[in-house]
């Protein structure tokens, strides 16, 4: 496919590197020349300076042959215009990032595809859902959900007193009340395992699940003994995703609190939010840290645009007594370490904008997609159609990749089936796969159109 995508951020960047070595046709604008410079050095795709709001620098983009058109700059303003003008090159599809909640949230006056966009991702409405899921699933540190919210997808560092500590996949899969769930990851020493029936869980691991939503709550006190509610939050950064954030907070927690080191910001955060308490100070300041009373602290979510502030504060947060913390973090190579110093969720921005690109692009009816930290592992969640060629077999006949697994089959009358290798795929289940990227156009063949010597 030929894909145009404008803006070489961090995002643009490691969506041309991911398409074009997926065999896509990959054309880059942006302004600025040492991004343009290091893309052209890096990645065999078309690289061009210039101003993508401009027919001209589309053209040299090569957009009269584009069939997709992304726009992933950092100016919301610049994307819809990007838009607006691939549609007037009659290109088949569009995606733009929009950070402004105005015009992808509730108060939003024109729908994206009045504005000539056919995709809306706005990551920082991605950010607060997963912080809303997070908080409600107590000792979670990813949440995704697949199959309209039917099946959770949802990872968990195991304590050494876990009750699954110590146990193969096997003995789990062979007590009859642990056949709700199963575990399809686990990360050890930073690599991502896709396991097997005589793998071991290890206190210390972090492992993902796919478990019926009704059985969640079941299945919680086998992964953590005890984990007590959320009732104290404190934020370091006041913008509009925290302020957004802090609103759906107020439904259900009393006790939520915003460090801000701008005093413009924080008055304006204090001036909207009116049951949040607004603090204007440093996020690294312990004497702050003490008058709100770090130590009480459940959850402390580090939120700012600022990744070396974010990082700091956590770290800070933490030995002053916060029990868990959330970092948020742009830049991919703070990514590896940050498991390492004890930041226990980490949210990528990045992976969440690709993950909802990617979802649009993979083949063999992939209808949603999570895109994993470790290894770049994906979650895909895979509708089987009657021209599916994986219709009517056993599991044990698909010849599934080894770095590859299927967590989950929703049938159609609603039912999760934890599956086995004699588990058949029928026309119109919905299938969970969780795998490493070098086995996804395996698993697109898989589940692709059936061949025949006829067609």
């Amino acid at each position: 496919m030929n894909i145009l995508i404008v803006g070489a951020g961090i995002v643009g960047f490691n969506l041309a590197q991911e398409l074009s070595h997926e065999g896509h046709d990959i054309s880059i604008i942006d302004s600025d020349a040492e991004k343009i410079q290091r893309i052209s050095e890096k990645l065999d795709v078309l690289a061009v300076r210039g101003n993508g709001c401009l027919p001209s620098t589309l053209i040299q983009g090569r957009i009269l042959d584009a069939e997709m058109v992304i726009a992933v700059t950092d100016k919301d303003e610049i994307n819809l215009m990007v838009c607006f003008l691939a549609h007037k090159f009659e290109v088949k599809e569009t995606f733009a990032r929009l950070r402004n909640m105005e015009l992808t949230g509730e108060s939003q006056v024109f729908k994206p595809k009045e504005l000539f966009v056919d995709h809306a991702i706005n990551p920082a409405e991605i950010i607060i859902d997963s912080i809303l899921k997070i908080i409600k699933t107590p000792g979670a540190v990813n949440v995704a959900e697949f199959a309209d919210g039917q099946i959770f997808f949802r990872g968990f560092d195991v304590p050494e007193d876990a009750p699954l500590a110590g146990k193969t996949i096997e003995e789990i899969r062979e007590v009859s009340e642990l056949n709700a769930f199963l575990v399809v990851a686990i990360v050890r020493d930073g690599k991502l395992i896709i396991p097997k029936y005589e793998n071991r869980i290890q206190g210390g691991d972090k492992i993902y699940i796919l478990v019926d939503h009704d059985f969640l709550p079941l299945v919680l006190p086998m992964l953590n003994k005890q984990v007590n509610e959320i009732q104290k939050v404190i934020i370091f950064g006041a913008n509009s995703v925290t302020i957004n954030l802090a609103r759906e907070l107020d439904d259900f927690i009393d006790d939520v609190s915003i460090i801000e080191p701008s005093l413009e910001m924080a008055n304006e955060a204090a001036d909207t939010l009116e049951h949040t308490t607004v603090l204007h100070g440093s996020g690294t300041d312990p004497d702050l840290f003490n008058d709100i009373n770090m130590k009480d602290a459940d959850l402390f979510l580090s939120l700012s645009d600022n990744d070396e502030m974010n990082i700091l504060s956590a770290l800070l947060a933490k030995k002053h007594g916060a029990k868990r913390t959330v970092v948020i973090t742009n830049d991919p190579d703070y990514l590896p370490i940050l498991d390492s110093i004890g930041m226990d969720v980490t949210i990528n921005p990045r992976l969440i904008t690709v993950s909802e690109i990617l979802k649009h692009l993979r083949k063999g009816q992939v209808v949603n997609l999570y895109k994993l930290i470790e290894g770049e592992a994906e979650v895909l969640e895979i509708v089987a159609t009657s021209k599916s060629a994986a219709v009517g077999k056993r599991i044990n006949q698909l010849k599934m990749p080894e770095q590859s697994i299927i967590g989950a089959v929703l049938r159609k009358d609603g039912e999760m089936v934890v599956p086995g290798g004699s588990t058949e795929i029928l026309e119109g289940d919905t299938v969970i796969v969780v795998t490493l990227p070098d086995c996804i156009g395996k698993i697109e063949k898989i589940f692709g159109k059936k061949t025949s010597f006829l067609s």
